[in-house]
């Protein structure tokens, strides 16, 4: 950010608004006329679990496992100036799903990104809670995942309140935790959430009940042969969510599926060229990983979603503990969970300040197949609520056709708004 000298006794919005346009420039968005995107900070939050899980000693293919409770949670922070923003993603994907995004929204707020608990990067119990006891339980339940989310956003920012942003598995997570700790954020940000009795979907519900397979190695060899074709299946399930399936190729796709199959470039011989790198390229799924994925997707049910009742839903949500103003966002083409749902989060919030949004050209991953609109409707919402001067920057959009005076007016409005640094 490059802000001009003077003060506010020089310009005003009369001389913000009013320059002639710039043909030169173009008609194009210019990200560059604002602040820089935040550098990407790599780390993980380690906590103390409530039950012991199997993790992997050795890497993702050892099959040398320890009993701990001793956990990490994968994150990726950008950005040091503005209202604080929390990303989560949804299932089966991980925090590179929000990347595109968390930048942009990066030259405005400070901002994180969290892998959940068995996904990503992030630590991978097996038998989670279930050392002592075969039977499934219920430590997969999204209210063990809000109790770490707490205690992280707690040890890296102190007491600060933040922006809850998360779509489809992560909604129901943020739903759950928003009801719980409402005074710890501004705002509730839902894009394509699982709603209601809108979950499980099939796919899902099909990784979900290879969890019956018994934890034994004759099970284990039976899990591997019903999952043998699994990246095949993976990628379909990732291209059935968006709009644009152009979006993904074999090459992006890696940053999502990573977690369950991997390319091992092992290289035989003493040669070091292409062609013997090719000839030893072989794809392996990561088993241990895809049986936490199993286990994870058993224990969901609608009960989870639907709103809580004494009686009939213990475990519901307490939406009506929601009072903060909410975004709702959802792609227009999604066909797997339909846009009608955002009309039923209208009427069961706590409160009355709901924004509805469609996001065009988009399936169940809007921040895919349209992150500049997700972005622009993002930054947007955070400014409505949190006020102009909160922002790191001025915003002046990021999509349609641009006058071409944008960088003036802009360098104007940072002083007349008092936004430096």
């Amino acid at each position: 950010m490059n802000p001009i000298s003077g003060n506010s006794d020089h310009y005003s919005f009369y001389s913000a608004l009013s320059h002639p346009p710039l043909r030169a420039a173009g008609n194009a968005p210019d990200h560059s006329i604002y602040r820089s995107q935040g550098v990407p900070e790599y780390g993980a939050f380690r906590f103390r679990a409530p039950a012991e899980g199997l993790l992997q000693i050795g890497g993702a293919h050892s099959a040398e496992t320890d009993w701990s409770d001793d956990f990490e949670i994968a994150w990726t922070k950008m950005g040091n100036k503005g209202p604080l923003v929390l990303f989560l993603h949804g299932v089966p994907t991980n925090r590179s799903q929000w990347e595109e995004v968390q930048g942009q929204v990066s030259r405005f707020c400070e901002t994180i990104s969290i892998d959940m608990l068995g996904m990503g990067e992030s630590s991978k119990p097996r038998l989670y809670g279930r050392k002592d006891n075969p039977a499934p339980n219920a430590m997969w339940h999204w209210i063990n995942d809000v109790d770490y989310i707490e205690k992280l956003m707690q040890q890296e920012y102190p007491g600060r309140q933040f922006i809850f942003i998360a779509d489809d598995w992560g909604s129901g997570i943020a739903s759950h935790y928003a009801a719980r700790h409402n005074d710890r954020l501004h705002a509730l940000v839902h894009m394509d959430p699982i709603a209601f009795d809108g979950y499980p979907v099939n796919e899902i519900q099909a990784i979900g009940r290879a969890s019956e397979i018994p934890n034994t190695p004759q099970g284990d060899a039976q899990f591997a042969l019903l999952f043998a074709a699994f990246d095949q299946t993976l990628v379909q399930i990732l291209k059935s969510m968006v709009y644009d399936p152009s979006k993904y190729n074999q090459y992006n796709l890696r940053y999502l599926t990573f977690p369950y199959v991997d390319v091992d470039y092992e290289r035989n011989g003493k040669h070091d060229g292409i062609d013997d790198v090719a000839r030893s390229t072989t794809m392996r799924l990561k088993l241990h990983n895809l049986r936490v994925l199993s286990d994870r997707a058993a224990i969901l049910s609608p009960s989870l979603l639907l709103p809580y009742h004494p009686q009939y839903n213990p475990q519901g949500v307490q939406y009506r503990n929601i009072t903060v103003p909410a975004l709702i966002m959802w792609g227009e083409f999604d066909n797997m969970m339909p846009a009608a749902q955002t009309q039923r989060f209208a009427n069961v919030l706590g409160t009355d300040d709901v924004q509805i949004t469609y996001i065009p050209r988009a399936g169940h991953f809007p921040a895919t197949d349209n992150p500049d609109c997700v972005a622009d409707t993002l930054i947007n919402f955070i400014r409505r609520v949190m006020g102009r001067q909160a922002l790191a920057d001025i915003y002046v959009g990021n999509q349609g056709i641009w006058k071409g005076d944008e960088r003036r007016m802009i360098e104007e409005l940072r002083v007349l708004h008092g936004i430096t640094g």
